[in-house]
């Protein structure tokens, strides 16, 4: 609650298993559930790449539904939400974007990728570090470190 910006309140602390650095999430267009990357369980936990999903309906109480699973073992860093697609930045697998289901019953499934990394799929910090879907054209900005910029379109 930062209601008085001088002292924010924690409003409730909620855990996930095989925690290893919460990095970046965000919510669904309706508010209900919180997506969230965490950058190190693929190394500490030799993981596939995962994103946790929340249920945050109340705030006093957020609850912890699962993790997704992917089938690529790359880091994943950063995720965005437009509509009903999840746009995540995967390191070293590059773009995956995942249309969402019934999150309470974790569906998430890919339906396109873009491999802007292709010489591995290791866990490690290479290649796509973010995406921007929110372009008015329609048009999605993905920022390669290794292999620089990419306008792309979803077909």
């Amino acid at each position: 609650d930062v209601t008085d910006k001088s002292a924010p309140l924690t409003i409730s602390s909620t855990s996930y298993p095989q925690s290893g650095f919460a990095h970046q999430g965000w919510l669904t267009e309706d508010h209900r559930f919180f997506l969230l990357g965490d950058e190190l369980d693929e190394l500490r936990f030799a993981v596939p790449t995962r994103i946790q999903i929340f249920d945050v309906t109340d705030l006093d109480a957020p609850v912890f539904i699962s993790a997704y699973e992917a089938t690529t073992t790359s880091i994943d860093h950063n995720l965005y939400i437009l509509g009903n697609r999840v746009f995540q930045a995967s390191y070293t697998s590059g773009l995956r974007v995942l249309e969402i289901g019934d999150l309470s019953n974790s569906e998430l499934m890919e339906i396109a990728f873009l491999d802007t990394y292709p010489d591995s799929d290791i866990a490690e910090f290479e290649g796509l570090w973010s995406v921007y879907p929110f372009l008015p054209s329609g048009n999605i900005i993905a920022s390669d470190s290794s292999n620089g910029l990419f306008i792309l379109t979803l077909q």
